[in-house]
């Protein structure tokens, strides 16, 4: 029985060894290789990142990702690495509702406030502006752009934001790219990391 009992457990071991497993490649990938994976793309980022040769933005599946690509794995494993952390830091807040780091340039509200709303890990995006303001809907607000004083809302019908926090939370350095995505409400931290692991395969197809 005790035999029986130590098999099972080196199985269910292993299972849940392989279902967790991490994927990994040393592939070169070009920027063309990225934008045909099925990734619909939005627009560049407007920020330069230290060493790489394009970044982009867009959605898959449902939501918003990002691809940063470098020349190498070497600039990916280390520029790459540094971009992907600057862009998903976040912060304790001490200062009004900043909850982002300096560097981050895409910004999302998240949190949640009696009355108001905004709660969820997805959180309401900066650039989702109301059609009451004709010019700019649609424009991407980014921590680098002062459109608008801090002590004012995006319209005088939007919720207050809680907590200005990187629309990016989690990222994946896989060959010479950066992939980060952003979270769903209906998941969490687990189901984001598989969401990212999930697109880099489709990389490989």
């Amino acid at each position: 029985m005790k035999y029986i009992l130590f098999i099972v457990f080196i199985f269910t071991f292993i299972s849940c060894s392989s279902s967790s497993s991490v994927l990994e490649t040393d592939k070169v990938f070009t920027a063309e290789e990225v934008k045909s994976s099925g990734f619909k793309m939005r627009g560049n980022f407007e920020s330069e990142f230290k060493g790489s040769s394009e970044s982009m933005h867009g959605f898959y599946k449902g939501r918003e990702v990002a691809f940063i690509v470098y020349p190498t794995l070497d600039l990916a494993n280390t520029n790459g690495l540094e971009t992907a952390k600057q862009q998903t830091e976040m912060i304790e807040i001490v200062e009004k509702n900043i909850g982002h780091g300096p560097n981050v340039e895409k910004l999302v509200c998240r949190g949640y406030k009696p009355g108001v709303g905004v709660a969820g890990r997805g959180g309401l995006k900066l650039n989702q502006l109301p059609e009451s303001n004709p010019g700019l809907d649609g424009i991407i607000i980014t921590n680098k752009l002062q459109i608008f004083s801090e002590s004012e809302n995006l319209s005088n019908n939007a919720p207050p934001c809680v907590r200005r926090e990187p629309l990016y939370t989690h990222y994946k350095v896989f060959g010479n790219i950066i992939i980060m995505a952003e979270p769903l409400n209906t998941e969490d931290e687990k189901d984001t990391s598989k969401f990212i692991e999930n697109l880099a395969s489709k990389l490989l197809e």
